[in-house]
């Protein structure tokens, strides 16, 4: 395309040019009507000249005067009347002549001068009649013919003075007009010369500048016709037929057409897939009638092309609009990305492979935690039903070993645990206001017991009175801290162990120390303690075993509290283990609480006698749990497994229900949605799910099954008591929210409130992006895919299915309701019921998105990520 201005012709430059050629016409106009006006007094002049009006006035009165000399000559001599009539003759044509002469209007305007040629005209029509009369009669009236023309005489000598003064004066007026008509004629020529020379300097610079832009567009030209042949990109040109015009040698390569064959060619006959025809020709008669397209100049477009040998393959499409003599031209540009779609595609396998790795990750640590807890619920519960007061001190203390070796073992599995829910970011915290210093002292005395069987001395440094009220969570600090101690306490002896805790940077960096004079750590093992499963071999370490997790899941927990972990030390001369992070309180005029007490969860409010279903599948769980409950004063009727547990559900009326959640058959989940759908006595009885599977995913689909509150294994007394309490003070079972029309909302609130409270936000709202991401893709490809010869039902279902499973994930019910019915319609069989879905699902996101907003995030997808 030709840049405006680039020949010299801007919008300025022909304003300017066209001022100047109006000023040199008017210039011109103006000399023209000057020199007419000169042509017109020069022949005013020159008529003067020829008539001799001065000689015809002065003449005049000599031809009276001779007229008179021959009336006096024919007095004396009778025979000279002759000579009276030619004298007559000559007067009477002088005064015809003044009469007529042209000029003579002028002199007739003059005061008298209308009179005199008044009287002239009247003395010569007189005296004609006598002139031509006979002799007699003339020779008779020459008397008073001579005295008449002694006063004509007269009035022609006054008429001629007039006449000459008068012709003076104009005379002298038109030669000064004359010559000031001259001088503006040389001035206006002069300035006409110098318009014309500017304007052949200016003409002269347009012409050198316009062969310069000449030069430039040629340049350009010659290197955009380089760049357009040997762009790796297929550039196509056509025009408003569909007929194809360019055609460069990257479409060559690309399609297989040569530049002979492709030009003139239809476009959508030669390249465009035969599934895409007919779409393609009504979007140009569409752009013919109206004007406007819909991918003209709207970026790049991911489209699919055909090559010569029918190969249909992906491309990456701009197209845009310009202007010829010919009409608008429509150019082109078209990239093969096969590569990069194949490439997508398999990053996108191994995404998936990745996550069902972690999704086996994470059923491996479910079954494996519900493996290890199933037993220690045993060992644990069978404990805690002991009366320690019936057993002498030997059995106290092996009682005593047996319930610290599997509070260790339970340790380990939380550990682990840990360190997972961490990873997926899943940790919850719970930030209230507590008291520092009351935390630290229960932490201190807790462990002093400890601190001394090792030979040292634990001490707590006086701390700030600021440290009272702080706000973070006290259950992870404390967990930190209490790793920390361990730590130090295990690798010291007959040593000291010092805590302190500095704010004088102000409670936004608080930062509390854990000093021991223990055996150190090498410089080159200092970042490496920090490492999950990492111990270091020191001369106490092979006497203190432990999994290596501790300072890991510190670590983590740290980071996710805002603040840093780390250690310095030297061999032999102990470590520091130091713990920042902000504990300021927010700006709402609470009142610091009172002093923490070291077992913070409170005691479970007494419960009526009940009756419990009980519903285990492992017989010593089964046992466990029902002495508890016995103990308790409930009345328990035990299932053994998930269908016997509904049968009875079925039969009989319950207060409360304890549902295992791994069982063979019929599982817990299965098992409470059969109860809930049913219309036996127990569907809106409590249900309690007792599991190991702790994670926040699978306490999410507890609760859709119907359930309404969850107990971790290994059971205590303490803990069924609380999980019974929580439970019967719910009665309502989740369900779906309606909207105002009585249908169901886009998007499950307390579902998603659950899933906020397990995922931090910003994990939450990356995740949603991704997912908005696929779903807009998925949504803009669809359908093209069934539009297709061969639709790819198999991978669409798989697509659907997967895509269902993240709005479940994330809440969205009705979109993942609307993506298992098109994996449910994906056959041929049923391609219209598919189309109509496709209708209901481009409805249905955008209010999916819009609940999302609703509820303070973004479901926009990501930029950087293809869209179809």
């Amino acid at each position: 395309m030709i840049r405006q201005g680039a020949i010299g012709f801007s919008p300025n430059a022909l304003v300017r040019r066209g001022l100047a050629a109006c000023v040199v016409a008017l210039l011109i106009g103006v000399i023209v009507l000057l020199v007419i006006e000169v042509r017109h007094q020069l022949t005013l002049l020159d008529a003067s000249a020829s008539e001799n009006v001065q000689w015809t006035l002065g003449q005049a009165e000599t031809e009276i005067m001779a007229l008179q000399l021959a009336i006096m000559a024919a007095q004396n001599e009778p025979d000279s009347l002759r000579d009276v009539r030619l004298r007559f003759d000559i007067v009477y044509s002088r005064i015809d002549t003044l009469n007529r002469a042209q000029v003579l209007a002028e002199l007739r305007q003059l005061p008298g001068m209308e009179q005199r040629l008044d009287d002239a005209l009247m003395f010569r029509s007189k005296w004609v009649p006598v002139v031509d009369g006979p002799d007699d009669a003339l020779r008779d009236a020459l008397p008073a013919f001579f005295g008449e023309s002694a006063a004509l005489r007269g009035e022609l000598r006054a008429l001629a003075l007039d006449g000459v003064a008068y012709f003076a004066r104009v005379g002298d007026l038109r030669r000064i007009e004359i010559s000031r008509i001259l001088s503006s004629i040389g001035m206006m020529t002069v300035a006409l010369v110098g318009i014309l020379m500017i304007l052949m300097i200016a003409v002269l610079r347009l012409a050198r500048q316009r062969e310069r832009e000449s030069l430039r567009n040629q340049e350009t030209r010659e290197r955009m016709e380089t760049i357009i042949s040997t762009s790796l990109d297929a550039v196509v040109v056509i025009d408003r037929t569909d007929r194809i015009v360019e055609w460069n040698g990257a479409a060559e390569r690309v399609f297989g057409y040569s530049h002979d064959e492709a030009v003139g060619a239809e476009m959508a006959s030669l390249i465009v897939p035969p599934h895409f025809q007919g779409m393609h020709r009504q979007a140009m008669l569409h752009y013919a009638r109206t004007g406007s397209g819909r991918i003209i100049g709207r970026g790049i477009v991911q489209l699919e092309a055909q090559r010569k040998d029918g190969t249909i393959f992906p491309v990456d499409l701009s197209l845009a609009e310009a202007k010829s003599p010919r009409g608008e031209m429509f150019v082109a540009f078209i990239r093969d990305i096969s590569d990069r779609v194949r490439g997508e595609q398999a990053l996108k396998h191994a995404r998936d492979r990745a996550v069902a790795g972690e999704k086996q990750k994470a059923e491996l640590l479910a079954v494996m935690s519900h493996e290890m807890r199933t037993p220690l619920n045993g060992i644990l519960g069978t404990i805690d039903l002991f009366n320690d007061i019936q057993l002498d001190d030997e059995n106290k203390r092996y009682l005593r070993i047996i319930r610290q070796s599997g509070e260790a073992l339970l340790a380990h599995v939380n550990d682990v645990l840990d360190i997972s829910r961490l990873d997926a970011g899943k940790m919850t915290l719970r930030n209230t206001r507590f008291d520092l210093v009351a935390l630290l002292e229960e932490i201190v005395e807790s462990q002093s017991e400890r601190a001394r069987a090792q030979g040292n001395k634990l001490v707590l440094a006086p701390p700030s009175p600021e440290l009272h009220n702080v706000w973070s969570d006290p259950d992870r600090l404390r967990q930190i801290l209490l790793n920390l101690l361990s730590n130090a306490i295990k690798f010291t002896r007959n040593g000291r162990i010092t805590i302190e805790a500095d704010c004088s940077e102000g409670l936004q960096e608080v930062e509390i120390r854990v000093i021991d004079t223990g055996v150190g750590i090498r410089p080159e093992d200092l970042q490496r303690i920090f490492d999950d499963f990492v111990t270091i071999d020191s001369s106490y370490g092979r006497r203190n075993a432990g999994t290596g997790l501790g300072l890991g899941i510190s670590t983590r927990l740290a980071a996710a509290l805002g603040g840093d972990l780390g250690a310095e030390s030297e061999p032999g001369d102990g470590s520091v283990f130091w713990l920042r992070l902000p504990l300021a309180p927010p700006r709402n005029g609470d009142q610091p609480p009172p002093p923490m007490s070291l077992h913070t969860e409170p005691e479970a409010p007494a419960l009526p006698p009940l009756k419990v279903l009980l519903v285990e599948d492992n017989a010593i769980n089964r046992e466990v749990a029902q002495k508890m409950l016995s103990r308790d004063g409930h009345y328990v009727t035990e299932a053994e497994n998930g269908q016997a547990g509904v049968d009875l559900a079925a039969q009989q009326a319950f207060d409360v229900i304890l549902m295992d959640i791994s069982m063979p058959g019929l599982d817990g989940i299965a098992a409470s949605r059969a109860i809930r759908s049913s219309a036996g006595p127990c569907i809106a009885t409590p249900i309690v799910a007792t599991t190991a599977h702790a994670l926040p995913d699978e306490v999410s689909a507890f609760h859709a099954a119907g359930m309404n509150a969850v107990l971790t294994k290994p059971i205590t007394t303490r803990s069924l008591r609380h999980a019974l309490a929580t439970a019967l003070s719910l009665h309502a079972t989740p369900s779906e929210t309606p909207a105002a029309d009585g249908s169901h909302s886009a998007l499950d609130d307390a579902h998603f409130a659950e899933l906020l409270e397990d995922l931090p936000a910003d994990r939450l709202q990356s995740a949603l992006r991704d997912f908005a991401t696929e779903m807009q893709a998925f949504l803009s490809t669809l359908p093209q895919a069934l539009d297709a010869t061969d639709p790819a039902y198999a991978d669409l279902a798989a697509e659907a299915h997967r895509l269902a499973g993240s709005a479940g994930v994330f809440g969205a019910m009705r979109m993942a309701d609307l993506l298992r019915q098109t994996q449910t319609a994906a056959t041929p069989e049923t391609l219209d019921r598919l189309r109509t879905l496709l209708r209901q699902m481009q409805t249905e996101w955008p209010t999916t998105q819009a609940a999302f907003v609703a509820k303070g995030f973004s479901a926009i997808p990501r930029e950087d990520s293809p869209q179809g």
